[in-house]
């Protein structure tokens, strides 16, 4: 007899098997099939992408603000119409400031008195040449202004500055002295002083009088100009008035009045130079600048050497003192005259930038 063979469980389990390789692709895909089946504890389906979140700029910004200028960052960067400019800031490493200079921002002032301590050196010739005895072709007159008029040697002059910077780099200036001194005394040699017949003898009681006025106002631009160093250069008109007056009431003569101005032109450098800013924020720098006077039959110099100590007030206001040497020479000669002086001595400012 035949032995039976068990086909039922081969049938059922025929018909199983394919039934599970179909489901596992249908609910996977084709490319993901054999995946699932070697791993059926992944999830079927691919879970969503995830998108990271954009920051804020203004947040970004709120950051950047709250650290204050002196932390000097950069600008984040953005789609921005008009590049900003750079601004200097005083900043600090391990504890102490970078040098930091001063210098008048846009739309802000620089406004100083001063004064000037001045040894007096001066000569005038009025004629200029001496006709008495000799004609127009005699010697050329001269009449110190200490020792034959007797004004004083040394005088304390007031002096003055205002600045506007209007542009980064542009800014207009004016500065001034100015002051009037009396003087006389017994004279101690003749010199002829006015019209030719007016000569003062020896033994003679004179009195004589010094007004004297300098202004300067024009342009000054900032060729280098950075937290450290400021190097100008300025262009101005100068004018200067000096009226002398010479008399002796003893003897009878009327007083000889001498009164000339001159309009010049006038062309310099400026140079500023941080030496060191305390932890204070107080900083200490070289404040030096020079120019030449010419035009109108006139020549002369204006030159100031000296030093700077500035203190930050607030909100971008600072204020100074500087102090140095100071030299201004003039001389202006025609035909019928001659004049030329120099006031030269210490001088101390005070200022304020706001």
């Amino acid at each position: 007899m035949l032995r039976r063979i068990p086909s039922t469980p081969l049938v059922c389990l025929a018909i199983i098997l394919p039934l599970i390789f179909l489901n596992a692709s249908w609910a996977a895909g084709p490319d993901e099939s054999m995946e699932i089946l070697l791993k059926p504890n992944q999830p079927g389906s691919t879970p969503p992408p995830v998108v990271p979140r954009a920051t804020s700029r203004v947040s970004a910004a709120k950051r950047v603000a709250s650290l204050g200028p002196a932390a000097c960052l950069p600008v984040p960067a953005g789609i921005t119409k008009v590049k900003p400019a750079a601004v200097c800031y005083p900043t600090y490493y391990a504890g102490y400031p970078d040098c930091f200079l001063a210098t008048p921002r846009p739309r802000q002032w620089d406004l100083s008195v001063g004064v000037l301590f001045a040894k007096v050196r001066g000569n005038v010739a009025w004629p200029r040449y001496n006709n008495y005895y000799a004609g127009w072709w005699g010697w050329e007159n001269g009449t110190g202004f200490t020792d034959q008029l007797q004004l004083p040697g040394h005088l304390a002059i007031p002096t003055w500055s205002a600045r506007y910077q209007f542009r980064p780099t542009w800014a207009v200036r004016y500065q001034g002295l100015g002051f009037e001194t009396n003087g006389g005394g017994q004279v101690q040699d003749y010199f002829t002083f006015g019209p030719w017949w007016q000569i003062f003898s020896f033994g003679q009681n004179i009195t004589t009088k010094w007004a004297h006025g300098y202004h300067r106002a024009g342009l000054v631009y900032d060729a280098i100009k950075n937290c450290r160093t400021s190097v100008s250069v300025f262009a101005d008109w100068v004018h200067s008035e000096d009226k002398i007056t010479a008399g002796c009431p003893s003897c009878g003569y009327y007083s000889a009045i001498f009164s000339k101005s001159a309009d010049m032109a006038m062309a310099g450098l400026e140079w500023q130079r941080c030496i060191k800013t305390a932890a204070n924020g107080g900083t200490l720098s070289w404040d030096c600048r020079a120019g030449g006077m010419f035009l109108d039959n006139a020549e002369g110099w204006d030159v100031q050497a000296g030093a700077r100590y500035t203190i930050p007030l607030n909100s971008g206001r600072w204020g100074y003192v500087k102090g140095g040497y100071r030299l201004v020479e003039l001389k202006k000669s025609q035909d019928d005259f001659m004049i030329k002086h120099a006031l030269e001595g210490g001088y101390l400012e005070a200022g304020f930038i706001f």
